[in-house]
């Protein structure tokens, strides 16, 4: 078995704290929403954007597992959920701050995120 390259680590590692941060920021402003803001709804990792975010990260590790000749299912259901979930807590943090923020740029979190965890061998 090759041994991922340390770039790609750290890449991955920078995702995922970033990932995580979004996460814990999604749950923390959405107890604070029920509390205090009542316009602002409460994060829903299965709200909008989630099938768009999916298939993105989705296609992406495909690709990079393919790619990298490591492709399994069981690799594929955490490699692909979490880059999801993130992406959705992500938008709903960005979004509550910036009104303007695209529908595609979670997608595109998810798909860097599911093809960083597809290229390296879990």
């Amino acid at each position: 078995m090759n041994s991922p390259s340390p770039l790609l680590i750290v890449l991955a590692l920078l995702w995922t704290v970033a990932a995580g941060t979004a996460l814990i920021a999604s749950i923390a402003l959405s107890v604070r929403g029920k509390r205090r803001e009542a316009e602002f709804a409460a994060w829903n990792p299965f709200g909008t954007g989630f099938l768009i975010a999916a298939s993105a990260a989705i296609a992406s590790y495909v690709v990079a597992a393919v790619a990298a000749d490591h492709f399994s299912p069981s690799g594929a259901a955490f490699s692909v959920l979490w880059p999801t979930m993130a992406a959705t807590a992500l938008s709903y943090v960005v979004g509550r701050r910036t009104p303007s923020w695209s529908w595609w740029a979670g997608a595109v979190f998810a798909a860097v995120g599911a093809g960083l965890y597809g290229s390296l061998p879990m």
